[in-house]
């Protein structure tokens, strides 16, 4: 928590020094009305139109037919949402908020220790945190890949495993879910509880969260968690 006050209190001193620079050479005149003036068209004004259009064509291109087929039966809508808004860059992670001038770059570190610039990419794929997470996880699967350096081929290339039946690729999809979801949830304590999760635990979550998403929206999914801890593809119909 003091790291994040910290970061709060420094980008409020630069924001105060920058609204004293804006206002420094202003003169204010009585006879002169004041008026509002949209910047980003000062002929016709403000529109909607050309507000969404500044905001969005600054965003990273992705895939949208991958981005946007994240939204499955027995995953909660909340991760869903999650995982969207992830695909798309646009989680509050430290590169973002330092784009948007909310922190200024020293505070832009990964908060699990490995002094490396935090990015969406960094945090879920190349932290020595994550990458443990999922070397652990395809272990578990008993699979083996080369890990994609892009979260939208990451993802992909995870479900859609080569070899595996088709059958697989909406469980897949789900423990991949669970895995950024449990790192996303770490991230949050650490930031805001200053609270270290041992990254054994990761697995173990991932692989809870996963087996209550699949029993609680699946009926005919008649195995134990013991089961889907110890023999997980047996559980997915591969033998």
């Amino acid at each position: 928590m003091w790291l994040w006050r910290r970061r709060l209190f420094a980008w409020e001193e630069v924001s105060l020094k920058e609204c004293s620079l804006l206002l420094h050479n202003i003169v204010l005149q009585d006879s002169v009305t004041d008026k509002w003036r949209w910047l980003l068209d000062p002929i016709h004004g403000y529109s909607m139109r050309e507000t969404y259009r500044f905001i969005t064509k600054f965003g990273d291109q992705v895939d949208r037919s991958l981005v946007d087929d994240v939204w499955h039966r027995f995953i909660p809508a909340k991760v869903s949402l999650f995982v969207w808004r992830l695909l798309r860059n646009r989680l509050p992670t430290l590169d973002n908020l330092v784009r948007r001038n909310i922190l200024q770059p020293p505070f832009s570190l990964c908060p699990f220790g490995c002094n490396e610039p935090e990015s969406a990419r960094h945090l879920f794929l190349e932290c020595a945190t994550s990458n443990y997470l999922w070397s652990q996880v395809t272990s578990w699967l008993g699979i083996y890949m080369v890990f994609p350096i892009e979260l939208c081929d990451h993802l992909y290339q995870f479900s859609h495993m080569a070899g595996l039946p088709r059958c697989t690729h909406s469980f897949l999809t789900g423990i991949w879910f669970a895995c950024v979801w449990i790192i996303w949830k770490a991230w949050n304590e650490r930031i805001f509880k200053n609270e270290y999760t041992d990254p054994y635990a990761f697995v173990e979550k991932a692989k809870l969260h996963s087996f209550l998403w699949v029993k609680a929206k699946h009926p005919s999914f008649s195995y134990c968690y013991y089961d889907w801890w110890k023999h997980p593809m047996l559980c997915l119909g591969v033998h």
